[in-house]
């Protein structure tokens, strides 16, 4: 866990020696953004060793996800706890149910936070269609409608959770050039997807840009950049199911990514949070691939009366239909399944395949 310049400035003060280092060592290796605070403040990250090992895990477990997987499904449970997080509270079966004809307002942000997530899919977002994912993301169920603008908002919101105001945002008249900006960084990032994509979100937090929805926005637009700029499988990821989880966490990392005083001069150091949120995306890619792995119970069965045998036992499609009491159609399809999961060894022999355990 990266800790924050307040706590390692403490321990310094305390003596501690590993906290000397990692100061002296955050000095020597900030890399400044192109990306200005709200008064014309340096934007700074630390690749330190652990985000850099985080970066290849993730690259690495990327690729051993499964693309066979639901998009429609994970998009519509990503999109209620996206909701979620901003105050709804419904359910997904009521979700599902009403999907054509929300009855309530808490139905409807899932319902819209779907249909945004699609849009952002569909084509790349930018400082021009921005106001309509926007629009499709808060229509009927908009807070502080007075301060919407015809771009961004017109008056001042706040960062916080249920409990506590962590940031007070960009001034309506700073929003327009800091979104510039921001999607100039998108474009000309000499980071790879994952941290780029990191970045975008802090800032676009930091921002607020929106009278509302700017949590919604700022989820959609994560992924809606790591799939245009080629993570396809950003689809089959919970991500915000994954930060619902740790909602506290990314509070925090917000909050402590906020000012940092050294030598007289202000930074802002956003590295925790994207400590916070390459973990977030991490551990949502390990959950993706466990789901994927979840074996139904005819496949535990078949596999479990195979491994009393050992590696190599043989198993063929009667066999498995026989065991499982079920259609030779059905047991073959149980079959492919798990040699696709690389369980199982296919083979023909006779003209009739043959399942090998591995």
């Amino acid at each position: 866990m990266y800790e924050s310049y307040a706590t390692l400035k403490i321990k310094e003060k305390a003596g501690i020696a590993s906290a000397v280092h990692e100061l002296q060592y955050r000095k020597q290796h900030k890399e400044i953004l192109d990306l200005h605070g709200l008064q014309n403040t340096e934007i700074y990250l630390v690749q330190t060793e652990e985000i850099q090992n985080r970066l290849k895990t993730i690259d690495s477990l990327y690729r051993k996800i499964n693309n066979e997987q639901k998009a429609k499904d994970i998009i519509l449970l990503d999109a209620f706890h996206s909701a979620t997080i901003e105050g709804a509270r419904t359910t997904v079966e009521n979700v599902r149910k009403t999907y054509d004809k929300p009855k309530s307002k808490d139905d409807k942000m899932v319902v819209n936070t779907i249909h945004g997530m699609n849009y952002a899919y569909e084509k790349p977002i930018t400082i021009e269609n921005i106001r309509e994912l926007w629009e499709i993301v808060t229509q009927n169920v908009c807070e502080n409608e007075h301060l919407a603008g015809t771009l961004f908002r017109t008056g001042m919101v706040y960062v916080g959770s249920n409990t506590d105001i962590i940031h007070t945002p960009a001034e309506a008249k700073q929003i327009e050039s800091m979104m510039n900006e921001l999607f100039v960084f998108a474009d000309t990032s000499k980071y790879n997807g994952w941290l780029t994509a990191s970045i975008f979100h802090f800032y676009f937090v930091y921002i607020h840009p929106f009278c509302d929805g700017n949590g919604r926005m700022a989820r959609i637009l994560t992924n809606s950049l790591l799939l245009h700029k080629g993570i396809e499988k950003i689809k089959y990821l919970p991500l915000s199911r994954t930060i619902n989880k740790s909602l506290s966490g990314y509070y925090t990392s917000l909050k402590e990514s906020e000012s940092v005083q050294a030598n007289g001069k202000r930074w802002i150091d956003i590295t925790p949070f994207i400590d916070y949120l390459l973990g977030i995306m991490e551990e949502c890619i390990v959950t993706s691939i466990k789901e994927d792995n979840r074996l139904s119970d005819n496949q535990k069965l078949l596999l479990s009366k195979m491994q009393k045998h050992g590696k190599g036992t043989e198993i063929s499609i009667a066999t498995a239909a026989d065991i499982l009491k079920v259609t030779p159609s059905t047991a073959g399809k149980i079959l492919n399944a798990l040699a696709d999961r690389e369980y199982l060894e296919k083979t023909k022999r006779a003209g009739k395949n043959i399942y090998i355990l591995q």
